[in-house]
């Protein structure tokens, strides 16, 4: 192995140019030699000094990081001679020694504040410092130390030139006061132990002295290396005539003293170093001899064996060798030998470094193994030098690696014999640094450092390794070199990196060198135990290469097989196709091999065979696991690289890479599950076990129970089957089923039957990683928490071993507190931001589990914060349950809206009512503003629906709508359904439903109620009866041309009766007067109008009812008909009760008179009013019985229905003539109808213009205040039209009241109408003309039968009803009742009476 070399893996690192002027300053001097070592231990810093300059950098990146320059006394600076690394109270420093004029000095520096804290005056010249302790105090740290040095704070021990050793009280318990070197304190020495040494130590402080204890007398040879090892607790001290010293730190005495072998060298350096387990308590110490502060060339390691009587364990965890036996000298190494191959005569040889790298093995935490005294794994000396030959100008420098524990398994020889080589020495190794040589020459190296985290072998080819494995050749490490002018990185790799790294330069040239490639991989331990004994003559080309590959793919040296494939693909070469078919061949009867052996491993974890996994099986996995890993991806390359296979090639190489991976990751999983102690599985529940296990009937009780409990739950409305944990199962599909029934016991349901089921998942390619990982850290949880000692730390390992993100841990952790109905600290994880936002079928199983458990406002609370998306229409009914079974239907109107389409309107619809039935939501969801389409919906469903309630609510529905003759038929069925029913609280509910229906049914024409009761009947459709006749014959036709008729708008009807209204006032005396004339019998009543008390006549608002009056006024409908049958009167001749009604000509119109009878006397204490027209002995005149008196009275009594005129508040007749407010043109269009077929078409048209232009118009006053009050017990005189405002008369509007409360009588209404007789033909014609425009003005044909249904009825004397009074501008503007508009209409009332 001569042919080791360290590469270098940085440039040099060059310090700051202000530490490299602060060292060349002093570099002019005798004494100004530069020197600098790295700190030990885990502190990456490295000092440099020369002359009283100190400097202190960072080990890794060559930063400044303190400085400092030492003063003196006399104007004189001293020289830095001796430093050491030292820490106290997580404080880092340094101890320096510093030579003087007429002494030293020994300075404590803070590297923290980079100035000196403590300094004390030394005798002689200082040549070495080690510390002793740096503890404060009597403690547990110090009770292996002399008691006198327990009452120290911090011991150091000092050599000078003349042999004398020192140790010194640092004083760490008094650092709050500053001093410097300049003011350094005396030392106070004694020669002997004194017994007060408290008090002499309290009295020294006071006076400015420290206390010294003289371990060693000045002997003459000076002391040229000191150091404290702390396992034997002794002081080893090397002179400078090659003897060696152990001093007991316990009891303050020489236990060894005696020369090295190597003669009156001075002893250089001392390093210890401890075997593993050795039996007989011995331990080692390497002692270096070297003549190179003299400029000689001789360099020599000895090893001395150190044997104890005991070796124990302290409370602190320290190990400690008490009693030394024998010290002997069982090992040396001269460097200058020949061991080394120069190509000169060595002219000076320099030691640069030598350190101890140890690591141990971590123990299990047990009781048993906490107090084991234990002892390193690993143990090896690293040694590092320069050698100067003649006619070189260049130094070589090597490093050198001293394995003690194949010392140990060499027998322990006593020296390297001549005739063994280093390349076959079992336990010692070098490595040439001439390549960090060339990078920084000509500076010089002043130390060497190996990083001891670095150390480590390469892996093993196999188990169990071949010897040449353990070499310390294998050891890889990086290192650093510290030079003048900064620092340089390296890396020592190993033979077997070095035989790795020449088969990824060679790559496919490797055929061509296969039996040299072969003996190579052979020496480095890279290939197969069974090879070892096998000569290489015996094997063939192809095994050989075979062999080589099996190293490659052992070691992961995929870079040499990958280059390859890429080559030989690349190729188009018949040898390139041959190389790669039987690379793949060799890859997948690997991959074979692989798995027989795996099964072959696994077999006794999963059988109950084994208790425990022994150290075999777990190194057996991992290296099935690494093989299996290593083997995917050279598959994938093949993968990626193949070019010219068929479509069925490629389908079985994919198949055979898919195989390897899953297998691989299956080797991973099982290999976690032996380190998490949950394998091997153990079969005999009797036998406790105090790791945790898996125990299947306790989980599969719980669970099995859980399902009990949901199935009784649910109800029927939900899915049982709603663990989470059965969801996650179902979406693995089929396979995980089967499989998990496939073991004894197993149900195919969660939990499994065995560890074994549960890791067979990750053999199954149709499942993915994330899901099986999700299934392993469910079941994880429920081991955890059905054991005894619960802990998270196997969930956080198993997450960190497999890379799995946190928000899945979180999530699964969130559906397992779910299905254990910790419902509060589950929608906590589930809301938490890190975790992963659930799929669309965990949101909808999250809320079925929480719905069927009854936790709806958890429910809701979920839809609220992670608002789960709808993508069907049974999410957005699940959502609708959610939302109604909290009462929120105003939400879930909103969400039904967003989410509703044509096709599946009625469907949620219907979902909806029912469930709002359902939890009685019916009342708030009909406050909801409702589209034609969900009314629709809503009137269908609850039709449908059997209940009674249902048809109360789509009742009060209706009536809520305004829909009253719906409303009516539905209650009139209703009825019928309760004729049958003897149920007393259905019959007290019809009650309690008919109280409000008869109100409200008041506001209908008796014509409607009765229709409705009708409909509500059941309808008898009688059989049908079939009968022949014979085919019709159609008859001749004639066709009639329509007449076409004048049209009359209510504009024109209005401006004719404004322009009109100056002449009806002309006219009114001469019609008194003839009508005065004609009947001097008859009396007219004189009308008076009341003025009506303020508190009774509010402001007129457009649409407000006047709800202040005493009784209700007369609707619009009634005055509408009323006006239109005047008019239709005023065109013919009636009679009434043997009065006549006279037409008078004047120059201008023709008027008619209708006298009235006086009004019956009454009491005053009564309110009965006075009806017009009426007469005592018959209520109605006599009419034709005929077709034609038939079709008169219909059209008669509907005029009358609406003829009852209101009363004022005297009771006096309030008339209403001859006008029709509402404008509509049916009056006119009957009367033109009507009119020609009258006697002559001359006379129609005659009597036609009387009666557009002849009308007389009786009106009661206007809801205002009157400015004209009249006297109380006169009779009331009809207000004419004449006597108002024109204006004001346009402005007049009716409407229907809400609801009439009180009803008309019109018993008292006797007028008598007589037309003349018209032919059979006419009436007919009349009669279907009559028909045709009731049909097409469906609002007048619709309103009179309501109406003529109210006069039917007779009842006592009533107040009339109130009436809502609409006051409309012709301008679109309401009247406002102002004084003068009154004052205007009181005097045109005046003048006009």
């Amino acid at each position: 192995m001569q042919d080791l070399q360290a590469e270098v893996t940085s440039g040099l690192l060059q310090f700051p140019d202000v530490t490299l002027q602060a060292l060349g300053e002093d570099g002019k001097g005798p004494d100004s030699v530069l020197c600098g070592k790295f700190c030990g231990g885990r502190n990456t810093l490295a000092w440099l000094a020369r002359g009283p300059q100190l400097e202190v950098v960072n080990s890794v990146t060559g930063e400044h990081l303190s400085e400092y320059r030492f003063s003196g006394g006399d104007q004189v600076l001293p020289t830095v001679r001796a430093v050491k690394e030292f820490s106290w109270q997580k404080r880092t420093g340094l101890l320096v020694g510093l030579e003087e004029a007429e002494g030293s000095v020994l300075c404590l520096y803070d590297l923290g504040v980079s100035r000196v804290v403590k300094a004390v005056v030394l005798p002689g010249r200082v040549t070495a410092i080690e510390a002793i302790s740096c503890y404060t105090g009597p403690c547990v740290s110090t009770q292996h130390l002399h008691q006198s040095l327990r009452w120290l704070f911090g011991v150091a021990a000092v050599a000078t030139d003349d042999g004398h050793v020192l140790l010194v009280d640092l004083c760490l318990d008094g650092l709050s006061g500053s001093q410097s070197e300049v003011e350094a304190s005396d030392l106070e020495v004694f020669f002997s132990i004194p017994a007060e040494v408290p008090e002499r130590r309290a009295t020294g402080t006071r006076e400015g002295r420290r206390l010294s204890f003289q371990l060693q007398a000045p002997s003459g040879p000076a002391v040229s290396t000191l150091c404290y090892i702390r396992r034997t607790n002794q002081l080893v001290v090397g002179f400078s005539d090659g003897y060696l010293s152990l001093w007991n730190m316990k009891t303050l005495k020489r236990e060894h003293h005696a020369q090295l072998v190597g003669g009156r060298i001075p002893v250089y350096a001392v390093t210890f170093q401890e075997p593993e387990n050795d039996p007989r308590n011995c331990c080692y110490l390497w002692a270096v001899q070297s003549a190179q502060e003299s400029g000689g060339d001789i360099v020599s390691f000895h090893l001395l064996q150190l044997a104890f009587g005991d070796r124990k364990r302290l409370a602190s965890g320290q190990v400690l060798y008490e009693g030394l036996e024998s010290c002997n000298e069982c090992y040396s190494l001269d460097l200058t030998g020949g061991i080394v191959p120069l190509r000169g005569q060595i002219r000076n040889t320099k030691l640069l470094s030598c350190q101890t790298i140890e690591k141990f093995c971590h123990h299990d935490g047990s009781e048993e193994s906490v107090n084991e005294v234990i002892s390193p794994e690993t143990s090896v000396s690293v040694f590092s030098w320069q050698v100067n030959t003649y006619g070189q100008g260049t130094p070589s420098t090597f490093l050198c690696v001293f394995d003690i524990n194949r010392w140990y398994h060499a027998q322990m020889p006593d020296s390297l014999r001549a005739e063994e080589f280093l390349h076959d020495c079992p336990y010692f190794a070098l490595w040439s640094l001439d390549a960090v040589t060339s990078v920084t020459s000509p500076t010089l190296i002043l130390d060497v450092v190996v990083q001891e985290r670095s150390l480590s072998r390469g892996v093993p080819p196999s188990h169990p390794p071949p010897e040449e494995f353990f070499h310390p050749g294998t050891y890889s490490f990086d290192g650093t070199c510290l030079l003048s002018s900064g620092v340089v990185h390296m890396t020592c790799t190993g033979f077997q990196k070095e035989t790795l790294k020449l088969l990824k330069k060679s790559g496919p040239s490797i055929i061509k060198a296969i039996p040299e490639t072969y003996n190579r991989c052979l020496v480095a331990g890279l290939l197969s135990p069974r090879l070892s004994d096998v000569p290489p003559s015996s094997l063939s080309q192809e095994e050989q290469f075979e062999a080589i590959l099996s190293a490659a793919v052992r070691t992961g040296c995929l870079a040499f097989l990958t280059g390859c494939i890429k080559h030989w693909a690349s190729e188009e070469q018949p040898s390139s196709a041959a190389n790669l078919r039987f690379v793949l061949a060799w890859t997948w009867n690997k991959v074979i091999c692989t798995k027989d052996e795996l099964d072959q491993t696994c077999a006794p974890l999963f059988d109950g065979s084994c208790n425990f996994v022994d150290p075999q099986t777990l190194r057996s996995l991992q290296q099935c696991q690494l093989l299996l890993t290593n083997l995917g991806r050279v598959l994938d390359c093949f993968l990626t690289e193949a070019r010219e296979l068929t479509e069925q090639g490629f389908a079985n190489l994919r198949k055979k890479q898919v195989v390897t991976s899953l297998v691989s990751l299956y080797v991973q999983v099982v290999t976690w599950f032996c380190r998490s102690s949950l394998l091997p599985e153990g079969l005999d529940d009797d036998v406790p076990l105090a790791r945790p296990f898996y125990n299947y009937p306790l989980l599969q009780s719980y669970y099995t129970g859980r399902r009990q409990q949901l199935g009784r739950l649910s109800r029927g409305k939900w899915d049982s089957h709603c663990l989470m944990i059965d969801g996650m199962v179902s979406q693995l599909g089929e396979q995980a089923e089967k499989l998990w029934q496939r073991d004894e016991g197993g149900t195919g349901k969660y939990p499994p039957a065995s560890l074994n089921a549960l890791l067979d998942l990750y053999l199954l390619d149709s499942i993915e990683e994330s899901d099986k990982h999700a299934i392993t850290i469910y079941l994880l949880l429920d081991i955890m928490h059905s054991s005894p000692n619960r802990t998270d730390a196997s969930i956080d390992s198993f997450r960190t071993a497999f890379a799995i993100p946190w928000g899945l841990v979180k999530l699964i952790q969130g559906f397992w507190l779910l299905d254990h109905k910790d419902y509060e600290n589950s929608l906590a994880l589930l809301f938490h931001s890190a975790t992963m936002r659930p799929v669309s079928w965990q949101h909808w199983r999250v809320l079925e589990c929480l719905m069927c458990q009854g936790e709806h406002r958890q429910a809701l609370r979920y839809i609220q914060m992670m608002k789960p998306p709808m993508s069907s229409s049974s999410e957005v009914r699940f959502s609708l349950r959610v939302l109604l079974s909290n009462r929120c239907v105003v939400e879930a109107w909103d969400l039904l809206h967003r989410h509703s389409t044509e096709l599946n309107m009625e469907e949620l619809l219907k979902h909806l009512y029912e469930i709002c039935q359902e939890v009685g939501l019916m009342e708030d969801l009909l406050k909801l503003p409702f589209r034609v389409t969900e009314q629709e919906h809503l009137e269908k469903f609850l039709q449908t629906d059997a209940d009674v309630q249902s048809h109360e609510l789509l009742l009060a529905h209706r009536l809520q709508r305004a829909s009253y003759n719906p409303a009516l038929q539905l209650n009139q069925s209703l009825q019928v359904r309760l004729m049958n029913d003897r149920d007393p609280h259905l019959r007290e509910r019809a009650v309690t439903r008919n109280s409000p229906l008869d109100r409200c049914g008041k506001i209908l024409p008796r014509v409607q109620r009765n229709l409705a009761g009708e409909r509500a009947k059941p309808c008898h459709v009688p059989s049908p009866v079939i009968r022949e006749v014979s085919r019709p014959t159609p008859l001749l036709t004639v066709t009639n041309k329509a007449n076409a008729a004048n049209v009359h708008t209510r504009a024109t009807f209005i401006s004719k009766v404004l322009s009109k209204i100056e002449e009806v006032c002309i006219g009114k005396k001469q019609k008194a007067h003839v009508s005065q004339r004609d009947s001097p019998g008859a009396t007219e009543p004189a009308v008076r109008a009341h003025r009506l008390p303020d508190a009774e006549l509010p402001d007129a608002v457009v649409g407000t009812p006047v709800a202040k009056l005493g009784g209700r006024w007369h609707t619009r409908e009634g005055t509408q008909n009323l006006l239109a049958d005047t008019e239709s009167l005023s065109t013919r001749e009636d009679t009434q009760s043997g009065e006549k009604v006279e037409l008078l000509d004047t120059p201008r119109r023709r008027a008619r008179r209708i006298p009235h009878a006086r009004p019956h006397k009454r009491d005053t204490g009564e309110q009965t009013p006075a009806q017009p027209n009426e007469e005592p002995t018959t209520p109605r005149a006599a009419v034709r019985t005929g077709r034609r008196g038939r079709k008169r009275r219909s059209i008669l009594e509907e005029s009358a229905g609406e003829e009852a005129f209101s009363q004022g508040p005297g009771g006096s007749p309030l008339l209403l003539e001859d006008i029709n407010p509402a404008g509509r043109e049916e009056t006119s269009r009957t009367l033109r109808e009507r009119t020609p077929r009258t006697r002559s078409r001359k006379a129609a048209v005659h009597q036609k213009l009387s009666a557009e232009e002849n009308e007389s118009f009786l009106f009661s006053p206007p809801l205002t205040k009157q400015t004209k009050k009249f006297e109380a017990g006169k009779a009331d005189h009809p207000v004419q039209l004449t006597d108002l405002d024109p204006d004001l008369s346009s402005q007049i509007v009716f409407s229907l009241p809400l609801l009439r409360s009180r009803r008309k009588n019109l018993s008292s209404i006797s007028q008598t109408l007589k037309e003349p007789e018209l032919p059979a033909k006419e009436e007919e014609e009349d009669t279907k003309s009559v028909g045709k425009q009731k049909l097409e003005r469906g609002r007048t044909a619709k309103s009179n039968p309501k109406k003529a249904s109210k006069t039917t009825r007779k009842e006592g004397p009533r107040s009339p009803p109130p009436v809502e009074i609409k006051f409309i501008s012709p301008f679109a503007s309401p009247v406002d009742g102002t004084k003068s508009k009154q004052k205007e209409t009181a005097g045109a009332a005046e003048r006009t009476l």
